[in-house]
């Protein structure tokens, strides 16, 4: 009786044409370097590659400088002349996760990294206070950032933690 054994690169070609079935791909062919042979890529609808990244690119990291920057402006802006009030604050504290959520999400240096804002608000009485949080995460690619704004009747602490999408 004769054994038959399944080619590995047919049956690897087979799954990837069925995986590319489902998923609106392209395919183009660069020039390799140092020959005339061509090399083929699969891309998706957004002419992005079709395979996942591990860790972000060079450069490609969540910038921290820039959402400070925005977080300090909404604070400054939205609380700079306010005075405390436990009714209102509620709203203010929203106020303010909201537009920094929306500026964040917007800005094109952010592609790769899903972020959740988290805003405390609270009367500046002179007493000291503790903010803690606690995440489980990939220490290489994921990040968090603070900001605290602080006038004479209140204080409030907006924090940014960013986790990169695989």
């Amino acid at each position: 009786m004769a054994e038959t054994k399944a080619n590995p690169s047919s049956v690897k070609t087979n799954d990837i044409a069925k995986q590319s079935d489902m998923v609106k791909t392209q395919t183009i062919k660069p020039p390799v370097q140092g020959g005339g042979d061509e090399m083929d890529i699969e891309m998706d609808a957004s002419n992005q590659p079709a395979f996942s990244m591990m860790r972000p690119a060079f450069g490609e990291s969540f910038p921290l400088p820039i959402v400070k920057s925005i977080m300090n402006n909404i604070m400054t802006e939205k609380l700079k002349d306010k005075t405390y009030d436990k009714n209102i604050a509620k709203t203010w504290t929203r106020e303010i996760a909201d537009e920094v959520n929306q500026q964040i999400a917007t800005n094109s240096k952010v592609k790769r990294y899903k972020h959740v804002v988290q805003v405390m608000l609270g009367q500046e009485l002179g007493a000291g206070a503790t903010y803690l949080s606690r995440c489980c995460w990939d220490c290489d690619c994921d990040t968090s950032i603070s900001e605290v704004f602080s006038n004479t009747s209140l204080f409030c602490v907006c924090t940014v933690y960013a986790t990169f999408q695989y």
